[in-house]
C-alpha cells in the first residue's frame, strides 16, 4: 500500500504528524471518559456533576474548530499546529494538577481549545501536501491510525487510573505533545490560503463561539433548572438567535470565518448531517457505557476499559477502510454505517448482561466509527485545497458540537436517578436505546435524500 499511496518520505512524515496529533486527542478523550468515576470520587463529587470534564471540553472544542481551522488557513497551518499542541499539552498538565472540580473542568476547557486547533489543521496539512487523487486515502489513513488511540484509550485510562492515578491519564499527553512538536518542526512546511487577506472576521468569531457555548450550557443545565423552565428556554433560545445572527453575518462578510457556500455542495451537507447523527450516538454510547459498567455492574476502571475494548477495536478496524470506499456512493456508505451502528447501540440498551452488551458494542463501534471517519474523508475530497482547514473545522464543529449537546442531554437523562444502581441502569438503557434508534431512523432518510441528489446530478449530466 505504501508504494501506491506515495513514494515521497516527506509525505509520510506529514502523515505521521497528523496521525500523532489525532492519536493524542483520541487517546485523551477515551481515556478521560474511562477515569471519570474515580476522578469524581477523588474530587468529592458525582460522575454526572463532573460530566462537564467531557462536555465542557467538547463545548470548547466545537466552539473553536471553525475559528482554529480558518485562522490556520489565514496565518499559517504549521504555526497554528504548534500553537494548538502547546495549549493542549500545558492544559493537560494543569488539569492533572487540579485539586477541585472547577480547576479540572477549567483546564479541560482550555485543553479543548488546543484540540480545536490541532484537529482541523492536522487534516488540512495532509490535504494540502497530497495530490487531489490521493486525498481520500491519505485522510482515511490518518483516521485509521488515530483510531488506534480510540482502542487504547479506555485501556490506558483504566490502567493508569488503577495503577497510579486519574491524573496520569492527563499527564501522559505531555510526552506525546513533545514528540508532535519535534515532528512538526522537522517535517511540516508552512502553508496558508493565499486567496484571502490576513484579516479576521471578529464578529463571526465571537458569535459562533458564544452561541455554541450558550446552547450547550442551556441544555446541560436543563436537568437542574427543568426543561420547561424560563431560564432553560431563554438560554437555549438566546444561543439559537446567536447562531442565526452568525449565519447572517457570514452571508454579508467578504472574508467570513465560515464560507456558507460549502453547504451548497450537496454531498458535503448530507455527509455532515449523517456524520453528526453518528457522532451524537458514538459519544453518548461511550459516556453511558462507562457509567453502566462501573456504577451499575461494579467494574473497576481497568475492567471497564477491557470490556469496552470490543467497541474500540471495531472502530479501529472499520477506520482502516474509510479512505478506500470512494468507489461507492457516499450516501450509501453513510446510511449503512448509521443502520449498523444504530442497531448495535439499541441492542446495548436492550440487553441486561455484560457478554451480549459487549457483543452489541462491537456492532455499534463498527457502524458509528465508520460514520465518524467517513465524514472527514468525503468532505475533504469535495472542497478546494485552500479551504481544507476551514472545511475540516466546519465539519468537526458540527459533529463535535452536536456530540457535546448529546452528552449534555444524556447526562440530564441519568442525573435524576441518583446513585441507586437499578434506577441508574434503567436510565442508561433507555438513553442508549433512544440514541441508537435515532441513528436507525436517520439511515433511510440519508439513503432517500442521497439517492435523489444522485438522480438529479445524473439528469443534469444527461441534459
Amino acid at each position: 500500500m505504501a508504494d501506491r499511496l506515495t513514494r515521497d518520505p516527506r509525505l509520510w512524515r506529514v502523515l505521521l504528524v497528523a496521525s500523532v496529533a489525532m492519536f493524542a486527542i483520541n487517546v485523551d478523550f477515551f481515556a478521560v471518559q474511562a477515569s471519570l468515576p474515580p476522578m469524581a470520587e477523588d474530587l468529592d463529587t458525582t460522575v454526572t456533576s463532573l460530566q462537564w470534564v467531557i462536555s465542557g471540553y467538547m463545548l470548547a472544542l466545537a466552539s473553536f474548530l471553525i475559528v482554529g481551522g480558518r485562522l490556520a488557513d489565514i496565518f499559517g497551518r504549521r504555526t497554528f499546529l504548534l500553537i494548538g499542541a502547546a495549549i493542549f499539552g500545558l492544559a493537560s498538565l494543569g488539569a492533572g494538577l487540579g485539586s477541585t472540580p472547577e480547576v479540572v473542568i477549567g483546564m479541560r476547557i482550555v485543553q479543548g481549545l488546543g484540540a480545536a486547533i490541532m484537529m482541523p489543521v492536522s487534516i488540512a496539512v495532509v490535504t494540502n501536501a497530497f495530490p487531489s487523487d490521493k486525498t481520500q486515502r491519505a485522510v482515511g489513513l490518518v483516521f485509521a491510525i488515530a483510531a488506534i488511540g480510540q482502542a487504547l484509550g479506555p485501556l490506558i485510562g483504566g490502567a493508569l487510573t488503577d495503577w497510579a492515578s486519574w491524573r496520569w491519564v492527563l499527564w501522559v499527553n505531555i510526552p506525546v505533545v513533545v514528540a508532535l512538536v519535534v515532528l512538526t518542526l522537522t517535517s511540516v512546511e508552512q502553508s496558508r490560503d493565499e486567496t484571502v487577506p490576513r484579516s479576521i472576521d471578529w464578529a463571526g468569531l465571537v458569535l459562533v463561539v458564544v452561541s455554541i457555548a450558550t446552547v450547550t450550557f442551556g441544555i446541560d443545565k436543563a436537568a437542574d433548572w427543568g426543561w420547561t423552565a424560563p431560564s432553560t428556554i431563554g438560554v437555549i433560545a438566546g444561543g439559537i438567535v446567536g447562531l442565526v445572527l452568525f449565519v447572517l453575518n457570514e452571508a454579508r462578510t467578504t472574508y467570513p470565518i465560515l464560507d456558507l457556500a460549502l453547504f451548497r455542495i450537496r454531498e458535503f451537507s448530507l455527509t455532515v448531517a449523517g456524520g453528526s447523527i453518528g457522532n451524537m450516538a458514538i459519544v453518548t454510547t461511550i459516556f453511558l457505557s462507562m457509567i453502566w459498567l462501573q456504577n451499575v455492574e461494579g467494574y473497576t476502571t481497568l475492567e471497564a476499559g477491557v470490556a469496552f475494548l470490543a467497541f474500540s477495536l471495531a472502530i479501529t478496524i472499520v477506520d482502516q477502510f474509510a479512505g478506500r470506499l470512494g468507489r461507492f456512493p457516499s450516501w450509501a456508505v453513510m446510511a449503512s454505517a448509521l443502520l449498523v451502528g444504530g442497531v448495535g447501540t439499541t441492542g446495548m440498551g436492550v440487553v441486561s448482561d455484560v457478554p451480549p452488551f459487549v457483543a452489541f458494542s462491537a456492532v455499534s463501534g463498527a457502524g458509528l466509527g465508520l460514520a465518524w471517519a467517513f465524514s472527514s474523508v468525503v468532505t475533504q475530497d469535495v472542497v478546494l485545497p485552500q479551504q481544507a482547514g476551514e472545511a475540516s473545522g466546519t465539519v468537526l464543529t458540527v459533529l463535535i458540537g452536536l456530540g457535546g449537546v448529546a452528552i449534555a442531554v444524556a447526562s440530564s437523562l441519568v442525573t435524576t436517578t441518583g446513585s441507586d444502581p437499578s434506577a441508574l441502569g434503567t436510565a442508561v438503557d433507555r438513553a442508549l436505546m433512544a440514541f441508537g434508534l435515532m441513528a436507525v431512523v436517520a439511515s433511510p432518510i440519508v439513503a432517500v435524500v442521497g439517492r435523489r441528489f444522485e438522480r438529479a446530478q445524473l439528469a443534469v449530466g444527461v441534459s
